[in-house]
């Protein structure tokens, strides 16, 4: 149940990837708008190029999950900003979808979309009520289907509130978190590690699904991906975009 995330593109992270060995992956995660690195790390620019290189790395299993990184200081603001947020989110997601033919929603009706918080940033109980408001409410090009689940990636142990802002009474519920601590560099895709993922505790009853254990902005390697596993009997690649053939 292993895959990459990335920053790159695609046609770049597969092949660095591919020769470092890594091992094959079940699933991507890539960046949607708004994303503050550039506008260039999105799916929905290149969106064929970047899902053929997925079908090439394995069509078995041609799944991409959408995760979000805006401007880290809004996540502490308001809920305006995280609906507008929310809003771009969505339109790309949903652009990206009409670009590529072949790429379907899950087939259980449940997509999850992750909101990156990193470590040092403090997220907001109006932000995320904004942001996952408009994203949980997402009618799908007007089928009626709201197949957008918001979901959390951070490093639960952190200071600045994260857990205890998904934990709140008041908060729109998180379907799950995607932890990115602790970090097992010896550890790749071909072989991960053992289930050991930081989670929310007593301070959310979000369950942690995907564990971040390898990161290759340096920390663990100088690659173009970062390795993510699975939890224990949950299934990722049923929660991401599917790719029923290899795109034009």
């Amino acid at each position: 149940m292993a895959g990459y995330d990335t920053a790159s593109l695609v046609t770049s992270a597969w092949p660095n990837a591919e020769s470092y060995s890594f091992g094959t992956p079940l699933f991507w995660l890539r960046y949607f708008s708004p994303c503050y690195y550039t506008p260039v790390n999105t799916s929905s620019s290149n969106a064929n190029a970047e899902c053929r290189e997925i079908w090439i790395s394995n069509s078995s299993s041609p799944m991409l999950g959408p995760i979000t990184t805006p401007t880290q200081s809004r996540l502490s603001g308001s809920s305006a900003e995280g609906q507008a947020d929310g809003q771009t989110f969505a339109s790309a997601l949903v652009t990206a979808y009409l670009d590529v033919v072949p790429m379907l929603l899950p087939t259980n009706g449940e997509l999850y979309c992750w909101l990156d918080q990193e470590a040092s940033t403090s997220l907001s109980l109006a932000y995320w009520n904004g942001w996952a408001d408009y994203v949980g409410l997402y009618n799908w090009e007007g089928t009626g289907a709201l197949p957008l689940f918001p979901c959390l990636y951070c490093n639960p142990d952190a200071p600045p509130p994260n857990c205890s802002t998904i934990g709140n009474a008041d908060a729109w519920p998180a379907a799950a978190v995607w932890s990115s601590e602790p970090l097992r560099c010896s550890n790749y895709v071909k072989d991960t590690p053992a289930w050991a993922a930081e989670t929310c505790g007593t301070l959310s009853a979000t369950p942690t699904e995907v564990w971040q254990f390898n990161d290759g902005s340096g920390i663990c390697n100088d690659s173009l991906v970062d390795q993510d596993v699975g939890a224990p009997g949950f299934y990722t690649p049923s929660y991401c975009f599917y790719l029923d053939s290899e795109p034009p």
